[in-house]
């Protein structure tokens, strides 16, 4: 029981550092001066090695995690290229609008999945599924009440382009797993979502490489805080929260998660002074109550 509380308490820490380090993902991006899509490759790029070696270690590690046969399911592959659309869009969109704007529009992605469980998954659409997707709706109706330059309403459109890849990765990966439960041959479940992360990054860089090649240095620090976004904010996170979220109650992991939106926009706030408009903040607001609400009623009836 003692060894079961310590995993547990571990796994939690594991959780709320990946939940932090995925916050300074906007400071992040808003500090370096390079176009959007050589700053989305070079940080998938980064992204790619450390993910690699999760991957290996846990080859070593795990009996059943066969990254082979992950590679050989087409619907790893396309989640692997919703992966790569929510981490090119959303750095595209926090250049182009707010901080605040581009994180919590992302995160209305749960409500894509709530709604498609049914006619892909055949998961029941629950009142607090409806109730969530009503709230997001018309948070994300609030968002368009500033009165913004262009180039911040086409941030707030790729940001709604993000949550799609958002949603995409889990609904495919439920799915991948749904087709192949019955099936005893099928031995690279575990491995898949983290090849598809591997795969999404490899993808973004093969897209953005042209804006890559073109890209000027952005100096030392800028390329400190791009390796930072790419090895720590994308792969040591990520790698962190695979390895804790089995080991832990949903509900607590689903808490802990929405420590990201709430947290990406104040480091912004207090280090570059961007600071959401009214209207933003209320529509962020409500979407990030509607969707914890859907999280936590979902996970406490699991």
């Amino acid at each position: 029981m003692i060894n079961d509380a310590a995993m547990e308490r571990r796994a939690t820490f594991y959780v709320l550092l990946a939940a932090l380090l995925w916050s300074t993902g906007g400071l992040g991006v808003k500090s370096v001066e390079m176009s959007p899509l050589a700053l989305a490759g070079f940080r998938s790029l980064f992204a790619v090695p450390v993910l690699a070696l999760a991957a290996a270690l846990e080859a070593r590690r795990a009996t059943d995690f066969r990254i082979l046969a992950a590679l050989r399911r087409p619907l790893v592959w396309a989640a692997a290229v919703s992966y790569a659309v929510m981490v090119v869009s959303f750095v595209v969109a926090a250049k182009l609008t707010t901080a605040a704007n581009a994180i919590l529009l992302q995160y209305s992605g749960p409500i894509y999945v709530a709604l498609l469980s049914w006619p892909m998954l055949r998961e029941r659409l629950r009142p607090i599924d409806v109730l969530a997707t009503v709230g997001c709706a018309l948070g994300m109706v609030l968002f368009f009440f500033d009165r913004v330059s262009s180039e911040g309403r086409i941030g707030d459109l790729v940001a709604i382009v993000s949550s799609w890849g958002f949603a995409g990765v889990p609904l495919l990966m439920r799915l991948e797993q749904s087709r192949h439960a019955r099936s005893s041959r099928w031995s690279g479940e575990a491995a898949s979502p983290m090849v598809a992360m591997i795969l999404g990054n490899v993808i973004a860089c093969v897209v953005c490489a042209p804006s890559m090649l073109r890209a000027t240095s952005p100096g030392a620090g800028g390329w400190a805080v791009i390796v930072f976004l790419g090895a720590v904010q994308i792969g040591a996170a990520y790698w962190l929260y695979g390895a804790a979220v089995g080991r832990m109650p949903a509900l607590r992991s689903t808490l802990l998660a929405t420590i990201e939106p709430v947290l990406n926009p104040l480091w912004v706030a207090l280090v570059r002074g961007e600071v959401p408009s009214k209207w933003a903040a209320v529509g962020g607001a409500i979407i990030l109550a509607s969707v914890t609400a859907q999280g936590v009623v979902r996970a406490s009836r699991r």
